[in-house]
């Protein structure tokens, strides 16, 4: 009986140190005393701001079925004057939605339901998604936004942009992106010389650092046998074959070739070549460097290049130049002689393998060289890399660090992938790109927001429908054998490298397009002349300026004015003395270099045009910097009367 008493008593002492630890414990909890703390700093403050109500707090976001208690020590997020306050009080950033509605969980990750500091941020065991570090916080944003630039996240825009150009999907199954063309390898036996190819093979930076053509590590052995192997592609798509350069202009005296390189000279540069092509470095970005060029191709095949891009690279957007024969051959004669790769020491010479094509074939597909180029009609390797689609979901468990001393969290493993590929494993196949810091963290950015998250359809912003514009007739075939669109977009298709063509007509007056497409020149004095001379017939650049008239053109933008020396001179004094417009632009060649000269803009543009973009800018382009002064009526009648008698 006393036996039982005891155990009675013990069990029942027990039962009231656990009844007395319980709240004790809950007393002491983190985020209890996180809200005091608040309290007690909010109290001394200028501003009156309510105290927190002791207790747990947390976020349900219902669409998407998440609870996030965060709030609970994250207290002053929508309080002004904590903005600089130490965490977790401070305010939180200008952003785009409202983290009420969406909750914390869904942009930083972490453990929403946690309330202890290590758990919220995830970083226990078994948990795979800590909270993003601060360089790739926006990461979260591509799992709404799928379009291609999203102004808000210039990092996740920048990784999507490189991913694009770097044909990542030739290898990877990617969501979103187009396949980017590349030169067709069909004929490259006819276009290089093996020896150049080699050295391409092994390091392609090496003769362009900006190619986007990755290093693939290729052993001296597998250099020379993948060169091997394409060399004995000698025939062009569609059956072309080149063209023989023609005898009277190819082998003639040393005088008449010093007077021909010289016409070649003159015309690469009236052609304006480094608009787009860099010449060692220097000039244009949207094409391949010429500085060695000599030294890579054939004359042969130069010539038959400049004669008709498309018939050797179907698909480049490289304009055909309407040169003459002689002028065909000059330029090909002046790039010859000029950009030689005097550096480039011949290979010793090598007994070709008796299995070459074999094994350059078995080359070819193990490094999947069809997943970018076409050759002879060859499909993609059926081993392709990962699948990406929902990289973002990659368990640590799954992932093979090998002995690289990195933290093991995901998006490390990304940023160490994308810079040195074979890090974790040198037998991996997949090349090195030679990434920047900034480039790695963006590609990665890109890929972590590649998630199996159930984002409702209507939270989600998708990218716009492609154009489907397809200018027809003679005006299409121009465009096409121009390659118009590699520079410019009409109706949302294109590149917009110069401008957009779409309200052409309703902005430049006729006459200046045919004298424009005779003599391009740059409108901005301090920006690169772009628009190269196209060496254009006269009826040729008519059925340009006919189309124009007829489709670029918005008729509601058409306005004449009554030009009177009294308006006239009321717009001179509101340009330069109220409006200061001289300081961004122009006139009389005396002004800022910031916006387009405007001198005899009179004889440039039209009327209409410049009222309208005058009331306002942003309405006909939304990223214009020009202000909108918000002028009267009478105001911009005036100042567009100054303008058009500038002749």
């Amino acid at each position: 009986m006393n036996t039982g008493r005891t155990y009675f008593a013990i069990w029942s002492v027990a039962l009231l140190v656990v009844l007395a630890i319980s709240p004790l414990k809950d007393f002491f909890r983190e985020w209890r005393w996180y809200q005091y703390e608040y309290n007690s700093l909010t109290s001394e403050l200028p501003q009156r701001i309510k105290p927190a109500d002791i207790g747990i707090k947390q976020i349900w976001a219902r669409q998407l079925d998440r609870v996030d208690r965060c709030v609970t020590c994250h207290l002053g997020l929508k309080e002004k004057a904590l903005s600089e306050s130490r965490q977790p009080f401070r305010a939180h950033p200008q952003i785009h939605h409202e983290y009420e509605e969406f909750g914390c969980t869904i942009c930083h990750e972490g453990q929403g339901p946690a309330t202890t500091f290590e758990e919220s941020v995830g970083r226990v065991e078994y948990w795979d998604k800590p909270i993003f570090p601060k360089d790739y916080m926006e990461a979260s944003c591509g799992r709404c936004h799928k379009e291609p630039n999203v102004p808000q996240a210039p990092i996740l825009t920048m990784g999507r942009k490189i991913i694009e150009e770097s044909n990542c999907i030739g290898c990877h199954k990617l969501e979103g992106f187009d396949r980017q063309w590349v030169p067709s390898l069909d004929g490259i036996g006819s276009k290089v010389n093996r020896n150049w190819l080699v050295r391409w093979l092994k390091n392609p930076k090496s003769y362009f650092a900006k190619t986007r053509m990755p290093n693939f590590f290729l052993s001296d052995e597998e250099a020379h046998l993948l060169a091997d192997f394409l060399m004995t592609f000698t025939s062009f798509p569609s059956n072309a074959h080149l063209e023989p350069i023609p005898e009277h202009l190819g082998a003639v005296s040393t005088s008449a070739r010093d007077k021909l390189v010289e016409l070649g000279s003159t015309r690469f540069r009236e052609a304006r070549c480094i608009s787009c092509h860099p010449i060692n470095g220097k000039g244009g970005y949207v094409a391949t460097d010429l500085g060695k060029v000599a030294s890579k191709v054939s004359p042969q095949w130069l010539y038959n290049y400049l004669k008709s891009p498309k018939r050797l690279q179907p698909g480049v957007e490289m304009p055909r130049y309407r040169l003459k024969e002689n002028e065909l051959v000059a330029v090909a004669a002046y790039i010859g002689s000029e950009f030689v790769d005097y550096e480039m020491e011949e290979l010793p010479a090598q007994t070709p393998d008796p299995a070459y094509y074999e094994k350059g074939l078995a080359l070819y597909k193990k490094y999947n060289c069809s997943g970018c180029h076409e050759l002879g009609g060859m499909k993609k390797a059926e081993e392709m890399g990962p699948d990406l689609t929902t990289v973002g979901d990659k368990k640590l468990y799954e992932i093979d660090f090998g002995n690289v001393s990195i933290e093991h969290t995901l998006p490390l493993y990304l940023f160490t992938k994308l810079k040195d590929p074979r890090a974790f494993l040198a037998s991996m196949k997949m090349p090195k790109y030679e990434f920047t810091d900034e480039e790695s963290r963006a590609v990665a950015v890109a890929l972590l927001g590649n998630t199996r998250d159930a984002i409702p359809v209507e939270l989600k912003v998708f990218p716009k429908p492609p154009s489907t514009y397809s200018p027809q007739g003679e005006f299409g075939k121009l465009v096409d054998d121009l390659a118009c669109f590699g520079c410019h977009t009409m109706f949302g298709r294109g590149r917009l490298v110069g401008t957009d063509l779409t309200r052409e007509s309703s902005q430049a007056q006729s006459e200046w397009i045919k004298t424009y497409f005779k003599i391009p020149y740059s409108l901005r004095p301090i920006l690169t002349e772009r628009m190269p001379n196209l060496f254009l017939a006269e009826s040729e650049i008519q059925v340009i300026v006919d189309y124009m008239e007829r489709v670029f053109i918005v008729d509601s933008l058409a306005q004449g004015i009554h030009i009177v020396q009294t308006k006239v001179s009321e717009g001179r004094n509101l340009f330069f003395e109220k409006y200061g417009c001289q300081a961004c632009h122009q006139v009389y060649l005396k002004g800022g270099y910031v916006g387009p000269a405007l001198d005899k803009v009179g004889s440039r543009l039209k009327p209409g045009w410049i009222i309208h973009w005058l009331k306002n800018p942003q309405a006909l382009n939304p990223e214009s910097i020009e202000p909108n002064n918000n002028m009267t009526i009478a105001e911009v009648e005036a100042i567009t009367a100054f303008l058009m008698s500038l002749k």
